[in-house]
């Protein structure tokens, strides 16, 4: 028979981070029958996530208030919850007996999750590193590691720094970051939520075009570009990167109009992507940077004469394939995703600074 682990109907599934009150309800079971758990000499709940096993907790069969019910309750108390960051694990329960260890489920986990509180997460922005400084910081925290977990334990772990950064996984990954950015947004305010701080308006060859900022029916701020002439629309500058690097640029247009280019000004270009009058689609150009620096740009021509677009969710990226918008990392990194890494890597039984 299957061993099989399910929470009660009444049970969380679900806990917050600084939560040291709330406990989950398990039912032990074969083939979903309760299983008796009046001869247990043990119980130990097991947490894992998906880098392998992280903690556990005993929970004394003396405490069961009827064992013939499967019924296994574990308390999430503070020193359960300590290192443990938001996000998903798995939950084994080992019991023992006369007969041997039996755990349960015998096929796969039970999942359940962690979850920040409002607390947890804050505003407070952290400056982005570089892909040799993170290695440089996963490098000190590996060192830190004990070797193994069965018998004695060994002496501080050491890292091949060279073989780490030459193996296949991290050279694909550099390479990545380096051509593509992984697809970091490199403007600010590309989704115009300070208005048109930073941008431009570019008045076209009739110095007649306007850009307004509203608001659309998505509920998101887009700026509405209307004119007469060539080259109307929006120029955001300076853009700094890597010189002589593939960029690629894209913003969602709707109106009448079509495109010039989105990307970086006064370089060679192929476009993409079509206007539609009625929804949003995703326009924009690829094409190679010349210096360290150059101003994004987006710019429309007229179809019968006008102009007459909305845009929003504009995006600059490094290499040549149009990613989905996100905001610039210094826009969204805080000071809590560093402490979620810092957390992770305690857990695992090292040490980042």
């Amino acid at each position: 028979m299957a061993k099989t682990l399910s929470f009660t109907d009444t049970s969380a599934q679900t806990v917050k981070i600084g939560d040291t009150t709330t406990s989950f309800t398990l039912v032990c079971g074969n083939d979903n029958l309760a299983t008796d758990l009046t001869n247990a000499t043990s119980i130990t709940a097991k947490l894992g996530n998906a880098s392998g096993y992280l903690k556990s907790v005993t929970v004394d069969p003396a405490s069961l208030t009827d064992p013939t019910t499967g019924q296994v309750t574990v308390k999430f108390n503070a020193d359960l919850m300590t290192n443990l960051p938001a996000g998903s694990y798995a939950i084994e329960v080992w019991v023992v007996d006369s007969a041997g260890t039996s755990i349960y489920p015998s096929d796969g986990s039970t999942g359940f999750n962690i979850t920040n509180n409002i607390q947890s997460t804050n505003g407070s922005t952290i400056t982005t590193i570089t892909f040799d400084d993170f290695v440089e910081a996963m490098n000190k925290a590996a060192s830190t590691i004990a070797k193994g977990d069965k018998g004695d334990k060994g002496d501080t772990g050491t890292v091949d720094n060279v073989g780490l950064t030459t193996a296949p996984a991290f050279v694909e990954l550099k390479t990545q970051v380096n051509n593509s950015a992984v697809g970091t947004n490199l403007i600010t305010n590309s989704n115009f939520s300070s208005g048109l701080d930073y941008w431009g308006v570019n008045s076209g060859t009739n110095a007649d075009c306007k850009a307004a900022v509203t608001t659309d029916s998505d509920g998101n701020t887009c700026i509405h570009i209307t004119g007469t002439g060539n080259n109307c629309g929006l120029y955001r500058s300076p853009v700094s990167f890597s010189q002589n690097q593939i960029t690629t640029g894209s913003v969602l247009v709707k109106g009448t109009g079509t495109l010039w280019f989105a990307g970086l000004e006064g370089r060679p270009y192929s476009t993409f992507g079509a206007i539609s009058t009625e929804s949003y689609s995703k326009v924009g150009s690829t094409m190679q940077s010349d210096s360290s620096t150059n101003s994004f740009c987006i710019y429309f021509n007229p179809v019968n004469g006008v102009v007459d677009v909305y845009v929003k969710l504009a995006k600059l990226e490094l290499g040549s394939h149009a990613t989905d918008w996100c905001l610039n990392p210094t826009e969204v990194l805080t000071k809590s995703d560093y402490a979620k890494i810092k957390a992770a890597i305690v857990a695992l039984g090292g040490s980042l600074s």
